[in-house]
């Protein structure tokens, strides 16, 4: 499957696509996303992820260890 990613800018309520001639598909599917919108979905899960406490090294090798013992 061939991506292709580029901004444009709206004129009109109509937009303007140059496809490569390598491009040889006869159905395409577009997405249409703004570019203008902060995603303030994408930010809160980030900000929640920094925010997240970290697990120590103690903690990780005790998961790791009752991991091992469950794949047995």
């Amino acid at each position: 499957m061939q991506a292709i990613k580029q901004y444009t800018e709206v004129i009109n309520g109509s937009i303007h696509i140059n496809l490569p001639e390598s491009l040889t598909a006869k159905r395409v599917e577009l997405i249409i996303l703004s570019a203008d919108d902060n995603n303030t979905d994408t930010g809160n899960f980030q900000r929640f992820l920094l925010d997240s406490p970290e697990m120590t090294d103690e903690e990780y090798q005790a998961i790791a260890e009752k991991r091992e013992h469950l794949n047995q």
